[in-house]
This record gives C-alpha cells, sequence and structure tokens, in this order.
C-alpha cells in the first residue's frame, strides 16, 4: 500500500493548537466576529428542525379543532432563513479579511525566519531543501485553506451537535444510539477520504517521479532542452504510464477500502432504520406527535449530512495541517550558524587568519582540511585549483555562511584577533562586497539591482555603472537605470554577459574593505573581461581581495596566488615564484597559457591599472 504522509493525531492536534493562536493573533477581532457568524450558522438547522416539528403539530391541532398560531410560525421560519443567509454571507466575507491577514502574518514569519538564518546551514540541509520550495509555495494558499476548513469543522461540529441535541426531544437517549451507530462509518469514510487524495500528494517514489516530469514539462528551467531535443512527446509518454501504472495499484487499494466501508454502512443503516421504525410506531400509539415523526426524519438526513462534511473537512484538514507542520519545523529550527549573544567590536585591521581549518557537510565528506594563512588587509589574493579543491566552500566560511568544523578563522592583526563566530554576522558582512559566479538575478529594476536596498548616491551610482560596463546598456534603454529587467513581468531582458555587469556593479558600488570575486568573468568575452579587471584592479586598491578564478590569466592582477587541491593549501606564492618552483600551478599555467597568448595586451592594460 503507499506510504501517505501521515502524521500522528497526536502531532496534528499539537499543530493546530499552535496555528488557531495564529489565526487568531493576526485578526483578532475579525476572527471572534467571524467564529460568532459561523456558530449562528451552526445552530440554524436544529432551529429550522423545531420550526418544522412546531408547524406539524400546528396544523394538525388544527385540523383536531385546537389553536395554533401559524403565522407566527411561518414568521419565525422566514427569519431563521434570512439569518442564515445574512450570517453565511457575513461569514464568507469576513472569513476573506481573516485568510489576508493570516496569510500575511505566514508569510511574514517565513521572510523573519530566513532573516534569523545568518548561515547557509538550515536552507541547504537535506531536511528543509526541499521543504522550502512547499513552504513558498504553499504560503500563498495554506493560510486560507486552513481558514475556511476550521470554519467549516465549527459550523459542521456545531450543526451535528445542535440537531443531535433537538433528537433529546424524543428521548434522551436518541441521539446518543444515532451518533454511536455513526461513528463506525465516519471512521472508515475518513479513511477512504484520506485515501482518495490526489495521487501527486502521496510522498512515494512514484509520486514523486510523477510530480517531476511534470515540473520537466512545465518549468522555464529546462525549457531550451525540452524543446531542442523534442522531449515533449517522451515526456508525456513517461508520465502516463507511470500515472496509470499508480492509478492501478490505488485503484485495487481504493477498492479494498470501499469493501471495508459497507459494514459500518450497514450498521449505521439499521440504527436509523431502528430509530425510524420506533419513533413510526411510538406515533400510531399517540405518545408521540407528527411533528416529532417529521423532527426525527430531518434530523436523521441533518446528521448524517453533518457527519460527512466533518469526515471531509477533517480530512482536508489534516493536509492544511501538515504544510503547517512543516512550517512550524522550519519555524523551530535551530541553525548551527547563529549571532554571537554579545557581538565583539570589528577589530580596527581587518586581516584575515585561518587556523588549520577544516570543514564537512552533513554528509560527513571532509571539503577543507587544515588549512592554515593569514591574508593582511588590503592583500590582494588570487585562489586558483581544479573543481572540486574546496575554493567556494572556503569563501562561504570566511562569509560566515558556515562555521569550520575543525579549526578557527579570526579577523584582526594578531595582537587583537577576534573569532569569526564572536563577530556580529550583519556587522562583519557589512564590510563586504561579493561577486558570485551564480549572483542572483533580482527581475527589478536596473537601479533596485545595484542599490540592493542601500540609500542612494546618484554619483555613486553613475560611478558603478561606468565602471562596470553598463554605461553603453543604459544607453540603449529608454528607461536607463529605472528599466524593469527580466522576463517574469515583462522585463527587459539581459544576456549573460550584462548580468555579470550588473553583478559588479553592485560590488563596485558598496563601500567595502574586502572583495570577494568567485569567477566574476565567466560569462564575458576577452574584451568585457579586460574591462571588468580593469574596473576590480582599481577597486581592489586598498581592500583586502580574494579572485577565485579559473583562468589563471586574470591572476596577474593578485599580489599573491594560493593553489589549493583537494581541499588542501598545497602552493602559497607570487606568480614568478610559483612558476619558478615548477610545482601545480606551474602545470596549470602551462596547460592554459596557450590561451594567454593572444591576451598579452590586455593583461598588461589589467597589470597597468594596479
Amino acid at each position: 500500500m503507499p506510504a501517505t504522509d501521515s502524521l500522528p493525531a497526536r502531532d496534528l492536534l499539537a499543530v493546530l493548537a499552535r496555528a488557531l493562536p495564529s489565526l487568531l493573533r493576526s485578526a483578532p477581532g475579525i476572527v471572534s466576529l467571524m467564529g460568532l457568524m459561523v456558530v449562528v450558522q451552526g445552530l440554524t438547522p436544529a432551529a429550522t428542525i423545531f420550526l418544522s416539528k412546531w408547524t406539524v403539530d400546528g396544523i394538525t391541532q388544527l385540523a383536531s379543532g385546537g389553536e395554533a398560531n401559524l403565522t407566527l410560525l411561518t414568521l419565525a421560519w422566514a427569519g431563521t432563513a434570512l439569518v442564515a443567509q445574512l450570517t453565511a454571507v457575513a461569514s464568507t466575507l469576513l472569513q476573506g479579511y481573516a485568510a489576508d491577514h493570516f496569510t500575511v502574518q505566514t508569510v511574514t514569519d517565513l521572510m523573519r525566519k530566513m532573516q534569523a538564518l545568518p548561515g547557509l546551514d538550515v536552507v541547504e540541509d537535506p531536511r528543509f531543501h526541499d521543504d522550502v520550495e512547499t513552504l513558498q509555495t504553499g504560503a500563498r494558499f495554506r493560510p486560507l485553506n486552513l481558514t475556511a476548513t476550521l470554519l467549516g469543522l465549527l459550523r459542521a461540529g456545531v450543526g451535528v451537535l445542535g440537531v443531535a441535541g433537538a433528537l433529546l426531544a424524543v428521548g434522551w437517549w436518541v441521539p446518543l444510539a444515532v451518533v454511536l451507530g455513526m461513528i463506525p462509518l465516519a471512521r472508515k469514510q475518513m479513511q477512504l477520504y484520506e485515501l482518495g487524495w490526489s495521487m501527486t500528494i502521496q510522498r512515494t517514489q512514484e509520486a514523486r517521479e510523477l510530480a517531476y516530469d511534470q515540473r520537466v514539462a512545465m518549468r522555464h528551467e529546462y525549457a531550451k532542452e525540452v524543446r531542442l531535443y523534442d522531449l515533449m512527446p517522451y515526456l508525456t509518454g513517461r508520465y502516463v504510464r507511470g500515472a496509470q501504472a499508480y492509478q492501478g495499484v490505488m485503484r485495487g487499494v481504493r477498492n479494498k477500502q470501499v469493501l471495508g466501508v459497507l459494514p459500518a454502512q450497514m450498521l449505521a443503516l439499521a440504527v436509523t432504520a431502528g430509530l425510524f421504525a420506533y419513533v413510526v410506531a411510538r406515533a400510531g400509539q399517540g405518545v408521540l406527535t407528527a411533528g416529532a415523526v417529521v423532527l426525527v426524519t430531518l434530523a436523521l438526513a441533518q446528521v448524517r449530512e453533518g457527519l460527512g462534511s466533518l469526515i471531509e473537512f477533517l480530512a482536508m484538514g489534516t493536509q492544511h495541517l501538515r504544510w503547517f507542520q512543516k512550517f512550524y519545523a522550519f519555524l523551530d529550527a535551530r541553525p548551527a550558524v547563529a549571532p554571537p549573544e554579545t557581538p565583539r567590536p570589528l577589530p580596527r585591521r581587518l586581516d584575515l587568519t585561518l587556523e588549520n581549518v577544516g570543514f564537512a557537510y552533513p554528509d560527513g565528506q571532509p571539503v577543507l582540511e587544515g588549512v592554515s594563512l593569514h591574508i593582511p588587509e588590503g592583500q590582494v589574493v588570487a585562489i586558483v585549483g581544479e573543481n572540486g579543491a574546496g575554493k567556494t566552500t572556503l569563501v562561504k566560511l570566511l562569509l560566515r555562511f558556515y562555521d569550520p568544523t575543525t579549526g578557527r578563522i579570526t579577523v584582526g592583526e594578531p595582537d587583537e584577533a577576534t573569532d569569526l563566530r564572536d563577530l556580529d554576522p550583519a556587522a562583519w558582512r557589512a564590510q563586504i562586497a561579493a561577486v558570485f559566479q551564480d549572483f542572483a538575478r533580482f527581475e527589478w529594476t536596473l537601479r533596485e539591482n545595484v542599490l540592493l536596498g542601500r540609500p542612494e548616491d546618484e554619483a555613486k551610482l553613475a560611478q558603478a555603472a561606468a565602471a562596470s560596463g553598463l554605461a553603453d546598456l543604459l544607453l540603449r534603454l529608454p528607461d536607463g537605470l529605472n528599466t524593469r529587467i527580466g522576463q517574469a513581468f515583462g522585463g527587459v531582458d539581459l544576456s549573460g554577459g550584462q548580468w555579470q555587469k550588473l553583478a559588479t556593479a553592485r560590488a563596485l558600488y558598496r563601500d567595502a574593505r574586502v572583495l570577494i570575486l568567485d569567477e566574476p568573468t565567466a560569462a564575458l568575452d576577452p574584451r568585457s573581461e579586460t574591462e571588468v579587471f580593469a574596473a576590480f584592479a582599481a577597486l581592489a586598491r586598498g581592500r583586502t581581495t580574494l579572485l577565485i578564478t579559473h583562468r589563471l590569466g586574470s591572476v596577474l592582477m593578485a599580489d599573491r596566488i594560493l593553489v589549493m587541491q583537494a581541499g588542501r593549501l598545497i602552493e602559497d606564492g607570487t606568480h614568478a615564484a610559483l612558476l619558478a618552483r615548477g610545482g601545480e600551478y606551474a602545470e596549470l599555467w602551462r596547460l592554459q597559457a596557450g590561451q594567454y597568448v593572444e591576451g598579452e595586451a590586455g593583461r598588461e592594460a589589467v597589470g597597468a591599472g594596479q
């Protein structure tokens, strides 16, 4: 039988106990009024049943020569119907208001949690990595759905209790017999309803593969290859075959469950039929009135319908609470990288020192081992090595996205060296500008992409745009820096090189004492690369600069070159010294030397800019 990602009832109740106060806190007045409306709605069926009983009894009395105020009963029935309609409209309106507030609060809580995670350990943790996208997507509708479900559950519950209470008019034991007779059916139907949820929400291998095939067919990041290689027929066939096989499995399980419901249905039918026969017999004996027969008939139908609604809302609520369970687990996640309770002030100088630093990701595989080095403030350092050497991980540690597994990183001169873990991460990162290889492409305006929320300085902004090579692009855009970029919102699409120049402009705009360049020219042509490195050379004056690159021609701007291999620092020196040594760097240079012959003039220009 496929797994259903089920949670114990006590866990769901714990999540509900946390979600309800959050809903109330988001809009206390609206939620309270909405709850009142729903209670009135729930009691309306019981009131209607009593009015129906009294009306039938009144007609019987009139037919027998007695007295009855049918006009008053008619007005009462009309008033009850009006109240039901008005409260239904009001509760729907209030539900929308409450859900809006709850949604904003939920999304805000997610964003604040992200803000409270100074490192990458939680968001890159396999336990949460997949959930982050689920949370981001579900935050748009799960609060609304949970609000609607809780209201429906309250309305159905009040309705069942109210109608069951109406049955007390026949006998104290009648509602008890009805409820006990229907409990087994309710449990079986709950199981069937949960099983009947779309197979795409099941957490089985087959269901996840089906969801993946849909994603490949529909998402933009796969679109070029899907169209180039005409993958849609293959993807469609693959999905249909997988879906049909999975449906076959689910069909067998569901059929078995349906057959399991039949005994419970027979029991519920026997109880209701027996009760109806009892009431009819007592009415024939003159013990009960005709109105009592009407009351029981309507009440039994209402109880059955109400229990069905309860089951449906419980099943839907279970799905929404599973999402909130992930939501609260994420909010409760304790990061390994955390700000110190009492941060120490930044040292006067920002020398960087690594003392026997080692690091391993959660899978346990070491990425860095025994790395020790000292970088005085203002030095330009290139870090080179093959893929997987640990270069980018070293940068993540310096940015304190992670903490070393062994050893430590300090900031400052030896006599005032401060462990990086004792500094406020925000204060430390405010001293750093970076151009990452996988830089973010914010689909905002060009101006917003450069500023990134910092105060605007027109002179600095123009200087950063010019130095990064964006000036020519801005001249071609009618709105200049105010141009919206990216395709998601109908903006201007940029080439890879233009995006990289934009990322460079961000770094140039920021007043930073440490500059990190992680493959900053990977998407640029040789001419643009030369221009950008000239800008970097000017920017690097007086700043600590770390340049990570595979293009060894670009390391000529560095005062010092670090060579990494398999997580270890194996060489450290100037370009000339490392060539003379004839080690790993000299071999890498020899392999790439042919690529730089034609670019020699460009490198000389970069060197002249230092």
